[in-house]
């Protein structure tokens, strides 16, 4: 994942060493820092001093910060335990927006996902996202951040018809097919392909499931009532067929 460092930005060194996980991260929560947006390094500066001098901690508490105007992904904590979300820094990698989340903007969105990309690749894609909302009575991220996260974090692309790869596109569902054979998608699964198959229940059902990469009670109601639509078992997994029902009927 690209960006820019600690060094490069000016963080303070407070000689206070910064915790390693002592256990794999298992989720993303996302935050904004409130704020003026402009000039997002010095803004990146200015939360480095508050949380450092003002509050006594040992460094910036995001490990990684976005802007909306540049689109720049500034490292905070990076790789070590953050102090953004209390009760979950030890076993979440935090992820913030300067600025209002309210004031999201289309670099801003294509930034978030490249991050959580980024922070997949590295720990692997059954991460789930949620907001600093879903664990303390905050405001945080801003309504406008949070819907989004909770849609998917979608973002808003103009494609030309003509120049899509639809070999491309049929054989990277066909392998997920093949996957799904090996390991279906049940209660407990969580990770990409579940978010994939909530959006596409989403628009395929009347049902507005939170779209979090999380295989739970409400998401295998909607299997269910999606499967009892069409001539496949309707045990609420999602193996090869039901998945192809669900991009191809």
């Amino acid at each position: 994942m690209e960006m820019i460092k600690r060094k490069e930005w000016g963080a303070i060194e407070s000689g206070r060493r910064l915790s390693p996980f002592r256990i794999k991260p298992v989720g993303i929560v996302v935050h904004h820092t409130t704020g003026a947006s402009q000039d997002p390094a010095s803004r990146v500066r200015a939360h480095d001093r508050y949380h450092v001098k003002s509050l006594g901690w040992k460094s910036i508490g995001y490990n990684f910060l976005i802007s909306g105007e540049t689109g720049s992904i500034f490292e905070g904590r990076g790789w070590h335990q953050g102090a953004a979300t209390r009760g979950q820094n030890y076993k979440t990698i935090s992820l913030a927006y300067i600025g209002s989340g309210d004031e999201l903007t289309d670099i801003g969105k294509q930034s978030f996902v490249k991050a959580v990309e980024g922070v997949r690749k590295k720990y692997g894609d059954h991460l789930w996202v949620k907001c600093h909302r879903d664990f303390a009575k905050t405001y945080c991220p801003a309504d406008q951040l949070a819907a989004w996260v909770k849609q998917g974090m979608p973002l808003d692309v103009s494609v030309n018809p003509k120049r899509i790869d639809m070999y491309g596109v049929k054989q990277y569902f066909l392998d997920i097919s093949r996957t799904l054979t090996r390991k279906p998608l049940k209660r407990g699964s969580r990770g990409k392909y579940v978010a994939m198959a909530q959006k596409q229940l989403n628009a395929r059902l009347p049902v507005n499931l939170v779209v979090d990469g999380i295989f739970g009670r409400n998401t295998r109601k909607a299997v269910i009532r999606f499967q009892k639509q069409h001539p496949i078992a309707d045990d609420g997994i999602i193996g090869p067929v039901t998945w192809r029902y669900l991009w191809t009927v």
